[in-house]
């Protein structure tokens, strides 16, 4: 784990006294993150505000971080000492949450989704793109440095030369709570979204067509309309061909990888592991197991996060509108895959606004 010191330097921190002012609205597991991070990186970020719907963990959280806490994001808002707001709480809120610290002229770092509604999700973006203030999608895999090497040596180095083929894996474990899938908005838009991001992140490429077969074998999840086992293909007008394998588990841990082929040959990125040791002997060869799960595998990415948005902030930089624009293609991609599974045939993007109905968020 980089220690503090680097962390704030390589992102250009230093450590100055003037810290950016930050609330932190949702006290889940993601905005436990954040607020780990948030300690992490204190001699760059001063807490002001948490908010959550839950009083009495407000109450808790306030008085153990010395800050101030609400049930309400409305006087984070008009607080000038708060220059930017995280937002981590439950899904459905994200929307209202990040059109409002806009409005208040504060820099936005929102967990995805924006809002599953594409019309919401237009007018957070155009709004974005608007302000003169930074806003900032949570897709924790693009500062995880394996990813980002992985990037390196596909596009700054163009080591494999033209992509041919990208090829996702991305199972989760353990299963998580039935009470979270049911506002999850389902496989697609909480686990595959990642991993069409990822795709673009390494090709830069949106794609045409996009074909998906799945199958449930939870029977919960059934009853949900849902599934838990997943292949998307994914085709370009470039020729690259894409695919992604998902799982809502699997049995012998947290399991991301991903690899590139192109003219040149083939680069990979292979799961963290408990340990590098490896054991052998005459029954063989014993390695440690991948990470348990999520939290283990992508904790250091929240605090990298919160890095590099407080030095947007500090540099009075915006994600560019390119970059930004992107989370209304990769939001037709999404929907693409899912309509794709329940129509049983590959869909076309430019056939999804058609479609969209037929979808049950």
């Amino acid at each position: 784990m980089t220690d503090k010191a680097t962390l704030l330097a390589d992102r250009g921190l230093g450590t100055t006294s003037e810290r950016v002012g930050i609330a932190i609205v949702g006290l889940g597991r993601a905005g436990q993150f954040h607020l780990t991070s948030a300690k992490a990186l204190s001699d760059a970020v001063a807490l002001r505000w948490v908010i959550d719907i839950d009083e009495p963990l407000v109450q808790r959280v306030a008085e153990r971080e010395g800050c101030k806490g609400s049930t309400s994001i409305d006087a984070a808002l008009a607080d000038p000492s708060v220059e930017a707001v995280i937002i981590a709480s439950t899904t459905h809120t994200h929307y209202g949450h990040c059109l409002a610290a806009l409005k208040a002229k504060k820099h936005v770092f929102t967990e995805k989704p924006v809002s599953h509604k594409p019309e919401e999700l237009r007018e957070v973006i155009e709004l974005a793109i608007r302000s003169e203030t930074a806003f900032i999608v949570g897709y924790q895999r693009r500062v995880d440095p394996n990813f980002r090497q992985l990037r390196a040596q596909v596009q700054d180095h163009k080591a494999l030369g033209a992509l041919r083929l990208i090829k996702c894996c991305s199972r989760d474990n353990p299963l998580p709570p039935l009470e979270y899938l049911r506002v999850s908005g389902g496989i697609f838009c909480d686990m595959l979204c990642h991993d069409f991001d990822m795709i673009h992140f390494l090709s830069g490429e949106i794609p045409t067509e996009v074909y998906s077969v799945g199958h449930c074998y939870n029977a919960d999840i059934a009853a949900m309309d849902d599934i838990d086992t997943v292949v998307t293909t994914l085709t370009f007008a470039s020729g690259l061909i894409a695919t992604v394998d998902c799982s809502r588990v699997a049995a012998y841990g947290y399991d991301q990888r991903v690899e590139c082929f192109g003219e040149r040959g083939m680069a990979s990125a292979h799961n963290q592991r408990a340990s590098t040791v490896e054991v052998a002997t005459e029954a063989g060869f014993l390695a440690a197991p991948a990470q348990f799960s999520f939290p283990q595998r992508y904790k250091h990415t929240y605090t990298a996060e919160l890095a590099e948005f407080i030095a947007l902030i500090r540099a009075g930089g915006v994600e560019p509108e390119a970059l930004l624009r992107r989370h209304l293609d990769l939001d037709r991609v999404t929907a693409a895959a899912e309509l794709s599974w329940r129509l049983h045939r590959p869909v076309k993007l430019d056939e999804v606004a058609a479609l969209r109905s037929q979808l049950p968020h």
